[in-house]
């Protein structure tokens, strides 16, 4: 590996670091960085390879490890280090696409909520118990936050960050491919396995149809597994809208629909899943081949 590939690399484990905890140093104002923590990691993985990324990864842990704690760096490692491995064994494989980022990214997330609430099942709920005491307590006694909002909130975590590493791969990918690779897919262009369809509908039936103890587990699954589809779904909505006369318009309402209106998201989740049996776009395409 080239001096200058290494050093590149190092520096892009640094700056990983610095995003992760530079908050600490230049104050609270700049946490959203933390946000971005994986878009340097998936640069050097994308562009290097393995080595890139054994460099940044060593870099970047030991740095976390060294200022703040292990178990911040064991964290760190799982949030932004596990994602990368995923990326580097489809670069190795020739099959670095979003489709296969996504599938692998949503099983990963499905094991590791299993995982967490076996090992951490106590301690998840008197934290849980404690967070509804305190919102409660600052934002006043009218906020009730129920059991079934409580049960899924490891969930939201996890599937929150699995859509800020999809946004950071997104954004490598664009840096990347204007200037070094060229990618033939699309994010625009996914679209879903049937099993990953027909693990959503298994988890979503029981946690619409058991009492909400026997359905915590089943409607974290579904939420999880929810989210790729949903992606699916916004995707479609989106290449639909985009051909329109007043498309920047549309697909501008579309997105504050999004953002502002959560209730939405649920037929977003359901045009992600008849995507799957009717596939909008191809019908799309072929009714303008007609015309």
């Amino acid at each position: 590996m080239p001096l200058k590939a290494i050093l590149n690399s190092v520096l892009f484990g640094i700056i990983s670091s610095i995003f992760t905890i530079g908050f600490k140093f230049f104050g609270t104002i700049l946490i959203f960085l933390s946000y971005f923590s994986p878009l340097p990691i998936f640069i050097t993985t994308l562009y290097y390879g393995i080595y890139g990324t054994i460099f940044s990864a060593v870099i970047s842990v030991g740095i976390i490890i060294l200022i703040t704690s292990t178990p911040i760096g064991i964290i760190f490692f799982i949030t932004n280090i596990i994602p990368s491995i995923i990326l580097l064994i489809d670069k190795t494989n020739n099959k670095s696409t979003y489709l296969n980022f996504i599938s692998k990214l949503t099983l990963i997330n499905g094991f590791f909520y299993v995982s967490i609430m076996l090992i951490y099942f106590d301690k998840i709920n008197i934290i849980m118990t404690n967070f509804s005491d305190y919102i409660q307590e600052k934002l006043g006694r009218d906020i009730i936050m129920t059991t079934e909002i409580l049960d899924i909130i490891p969930s939201i975590i996890i599937s929150s960050w699995g859509l800020i590493l999809l946004l950071n791969l997104i954004i490598a990918r664009k840096i990347l491919g204007k200037h070094f690779i060229n990618y033939q897919d699309r994010i625009l262009d996914l679209k879903l396995q049937s099993w990953l369809i027909i693990i959503f509908i298994l988890f979503l039936i029981p946690a619409s149809l058991l009492n909400e103890e026997s359905s915590r587990w089943f409607r974290s699954l579904a939420l999880i597994y929810a989210i790729p589809i949903t992606i699916q779904g916004i995707v479609v909505i989106h290449t639909l809208l985009k051909d329109n006369k007043n498309s920047a318009f549309l697909i501008y309402s579309f997105y504050t629909l999004v953002f502002f209106i959560p209730f939405s998201i649920p037929l977003i989740t359901a045009t992600g899943v008849l995507d799957h049996i009717y596939n909008f776009r191809d019908l799309k395409k072929n009714h303008s081949d007609i015309d």
